[in-house]
């Protein structure tokens, strides 16, 4: 890795792998999230490029995205059904150690499938989480679910949830954003300085990209209604208040 101004470099120096499929920097510029094709990835400390080696149990890092300040990884594994987190507390520029067990990893969401009531019947949604993108003010996270083209009741879907990171980190079910019919989302990124709230931009398998705005005001500490929301479909198992339940709440040690 090169420093172009001080043009000097800092070789790293990695055991197995078997090379890179995701990338994702940490907003303050402060680690890299480094995916390899085998059940493991690494968090790369980026003041003295040390990094942190951790196994996933079933498959590789699917995707992973930060929260704004750099303080909380949220990432999915192939073949699972759920979101982990990591967290960072460690002094900035603090050489990375050792080898970390999947233990040392929370998990926030269980998204495994179920079933929704919508006007047009049943719908399936769920399962493996191919992609996650976080707003740049954390308060809203889109999960891009795998779904199965073979079955027209369980489409690729993008959930949305809200987000609090502190004082503790919760996440809320929030809505859903669907396609035309045949449409499947393949990328999304949150645009990262709207005003208004929050902008996810989708690019469709028709070749298709649109702008899905989420209107709210940001405050620190509480959740300000769902504005320009897409809406929730009526959960059949549980009763119709389920998008105001804390699908996660963080424990204070």
């Amino acid at each position: 890795v090169w420093d172009v101004a001080a043009e000097s470099c800092v070789p790293l120096h990695r055991v197995g792998g078997g090379g890179v499929t995701f990338l994702s920097w940490s907003p303050d510029g402060s680690h890299v999230l480094s995916s390899t094709p085998s059940p493991l990835f690494r968090v790369w400390e980026t003041r003295t490029w040390t990094c942190e080696r951790w196994p996933c149990i079933k498959g590789r890092c699917q995707s992973g995205c930060w929260s704004p300040d750099g303080s909380r990884l949220l990432f999915s594994v192939q073949g699972e059904t759920v979101i982990y987190a990591l967290t960072f507390t460690g002094t900035p520029g603090a050489p990375a150690t050792g080898f970390r067990g999947p233990e040392a990893a929370a998990v926030v969401a269980d998204l495994s499938e179920t079933t929704f009531n919508t006007p047009d019947g049943d719908v399936i949604v769920g399962g493996e989480v191919q992609s996650l993108a976080w707003d740049p003010r954390g308060e809203r996270l889109a999960v891009l679910f795998k779904g199965d083209p073979q079955a027209a009741n369980k489409p690729a879907i993008v959930a949305v949830f809200k987000t609090r990171a502190n004082p503790v980190f919760e996440l809320l079910p929030c809505g859903f954003v669907q396609g035309e019919p045949g449409a499947e989302p393949r990328l999304m990124q949150f645009h990262p300085n709207f005003r208004h709230g929050a902008l996810l931009t989708l690019c469709w398998s028709t070749g298709r990209i649109t702008h899905v705005p989420f209107y709210f005001l940001s405050t620190s500490g509480s959740f300000v209604g769902l504005g320009g929301s897409p809406s929730l479909p009526r959960l059949q198992e549980k009763p119709a208040d389920f998008s105001h339940q804390s699908l996660f709440t963080e424990l204070i040690s």
